[in-house]
């Protein structure tokens, strides 16, 4: 670690620490700590503000491509769902850029699951759509049978009318609904199951309480005795986090411009694209 690899802050460690104590992530002194953690992956912040804006300008140039479609048919879903991928791409940037790794892993998880659903489309379009809009005639069926239930328990007051109309939005529901699909059938499906298990290392270690995901906030000895608890800033583990994150955008990109293809490439996307493979390769792990 360099001199300029080292926060200047206007406090010493341990007000660091106490402020930390009293206000987590929150602390003014977090935010003057940034710059030092940008500063040492710099080329893959860079590299990821590049990404987010050749998508946002991909995005852009396709606006009018929904024009006089269905809401359901591929395009417009793979409209929507680009731009939610783009969204959670840069809050989890918005997160690492304060080292908050586990909060901006959990929206990592989110653009992977989301690429496996672009991919899918991209590959198998009429049954992807059906399955898309399955899931969410299991929500709506799922979100019916609880307020039913809550009714039927006594924790609302009692409606007939209300209830009734429940009763049939649920039966109604249930006739419509196949077997959803899970999203190691979705990476499956898509052609990225090679992706899949950066899918389940992101869920496992960020998005769910487990005891995994748990385990980063345990301080252990050496000889694996309980020592307290670690929690702050992470900055070393952006070395991993990040170009996983712009993995996954690449993905996301690469088969939302397939989807909805225009008549000239992008070259500033594709050439984006190459670059995450070579910074990844630089850094001595597998690529694309």
């Amino acid at each position: 670690m360099s001199d300029d690899d080292i926060p200047r802050l206007s406090c010493t460690e341990a007000e660091f620490v106490n402020a930390f104590r009293a206000n987590g992530f929150l602390s003014p002194y977090v935010e003057e700590a940034i710059p030092a953690y940008t500063r040492q992956h710099m080329a893959w912040f860079d590299h990821a503000e590049g990404l987010n804006g050749a998508g946002l300008e991909a995005f852009n140039r396709r606006e009018n491509e929904i024009v006089g479609l269905s809401s359901h048919h591929p395009t417009p879903i793979a409209m929507r769902m680009i731009y939610r991928t783009l969204s959670s791409f840069q809050a989890a940037l918005i997160l690492y850029r304060r080292a908050m790794i586990a909060e901006g892993d959990t929206l990592a998880r989110n653009v992977y699951e989301t690429a496996f659903w672009l991919g899918f489309i991209q590959k198998e379009r009429d049954a992807a759509v059906r399955a898309f809009i399955n899931d969410e005639l299991k929500s709506q069926k799922d979100r019916a049978t609880y307020y039913l239930e809550q009714f039927r328990r006594g924790f609302y007051e009692r409606n007939p009318e209300i209830e009734r109309q429940l009763a049939n939005r649920v039966s109604s529901l249930k006739s419509k609904i196949t077997n959803s699909i899970s999203v190691k059938s979705l990476a499956q499906r898509s052609g990225f199951y090679n992706y899949y298990d950066s899918y389940k290392n992101l869920s496992a270690s960020s998005a769910h309480n487990s005891l995994n995901s748990l385990h980063r906030y345990l301080n252990r000895n050496s000889d694996g005795s309980y020592d307290g608890h670690v929690v702050g800033p992470d900055p070393d583990s952006l070395s991993e986090s990040l170009p996983v994150l712009c993995i996954g955008l690449g993905i996301a990109l690469a088969m939302f411009c397939t989807i909805v293809a225009l008549e000239h490439d992008e070259p500033d996307l594709q050439a984006l694209l190459i670059k995450t493979d070579t910074l990844q390769r630089s850094q001595g792990v597998g690529g694309l």
